[in-house]
Parts: C-alpha cells; sequence; structure tokens
C-alpha cells in the first residue's frame, strides 16, 4: 500500500487517511513512481532501478519492523495480537466490522504492553473496538513513557488507565485458549 504505515499503522482519528494519500498524489503528480512489495536486493536492487531503470534517485521505505514479544507463557493464546497486527487489522482490513475476513476479538478489558505511540495507538483504537477499560502496562514511570506527551495527554482524556512500574509475567488463556488476564510484578 502505497504510504506504508502512514495508511495501515496509524489510527485515523490520529492520521486520516485522506490526507496521507493527498500527499501520495501530489508526489505521483510530481513524477514520484510507487513500488509496493519489493524486496530491495532481492527482487530488484539499487543498481538496477539506476542503471536499467533510469532512476536518478531512490527512496527505499522499509516499512514496520517485525514485532517483539516479551517471551512470557502465553503470548501465543488467541486474543493476543502484536501492535503492528491490530493496528492493521483494525485500519487496513477494517477489522471491526462483522463482515470482516480479518476479525479482531476485544475484550471488556483490554491490556495494551508498553509505553510508546504505537501503544497509545493500540489502546486508543481498542477504546474506539469497544472496549470497557483499557490498560497501558508499562514497565517505567510515567516520567519514562516513550510517547510523545500529547499522545500520552489523548490517552488519559479518554480514560486510557496507566499500569506502570508493572511487568507482564504470563498470558493466561481459558478452556478454548482464548486471553482471559494476564499476571504481572509491581
Amino acid at each position: 500500500v502505497a504510504g506504508g504505515v502512514l495508511m495501515y499503522g496509524i489510527p485515523e482519528f490520529r492520521l486520516p487517511k485522506a490526507i496521507v494519500q493527498q500527499e501520495i498524489d501530489g508526489l505521483k503528480k510530481m513524477g514520484v513512481d510507487f513500488e509496493c512489495n519489493m524486496v530491495i536486493g532481492k527482487v530488484l536492487t539499487i543498481d538496477e532501478l539506476i542503471g536499467e531503470y533510469g532512476y536518478e534517485a531512490v527512496f527505499v521505505g522499509s516499512g514496520a519492523g517485525l514485532p517483539r514479544f516479551m517471551g512470557i507463557p502465553g503470548e501465543s493464546l488467541k486474543g493476543v495480537y502484536s501492535a503492528n497486527e491490530f493496528l492493521t487489522r483494525s485500519n487496513l482490513m477494517k477489522a471491526y466490522l462483522p463482515t470482516s475476513k480479518t476479525p479482531i476479538r476485544t475484550g471488556r478489558k483490554v491490556a495494551v504492553v508498553g509505553g510508546g505511540n504505537v501503544a497509545m495507538d493500540a489502546a486508543r483504537s481498542a477504546l474506539r473496538l469497544g472496549a470497557e477499560t483499557v490498560y497501558i502496562v508499562y514497565r517505567r514511570g510515567m516520567a519514562e513513557l516513550p510517547a510523545r506527551k500529547e499522545e500520552v495527554e489523548h490517552a488519559e482524556e479518554e480514560g486510557i488507565v496507566f499500569k506502570t512500574l508493572t511487568n507482564p509475567t504470563e498470558v493466561l488463556g481459558d478452556e478454548n485458549g482464548w486471553v482471559k488476564g494476564m499476571t504481572c510484578v509491581k
């Protein structure tokens, strides 16, 4: 998708897709070509793009990185998502619609582990998807949250509950393999 994570990873309430599309359209009018889903170095090399295809400049937007998990028991339970998967499903795949082929099951209570901007996006999105209570679980204090100050303020205004100086030790599951809770240490 042209625009990458700006289109599929950042929620509409934070960055409207129409604005991203306007920027993409403007770049296209200036002569910028977008080649998505290319593995540079495998499908094409930068040398080929410049030499064989005649490009004068190449920008490689490598996209979002792979998720990092905590290595605790229960991370593979149904209903445990990486932030990238959760945001992609809710933003690009419209997983909040009943007809979605990739639905997201949000519980009444949702815990988001982490304290960066992506964690704030995931927490605020979970509220919009129907969660009654959303917790940000972060191992350090409020002063050390890596998220931008205004992102934290928006999350607080929307009712996100911050559990700082808290570290998950296990994700608990039910008899059907769905997440039902989380054990943490303070």
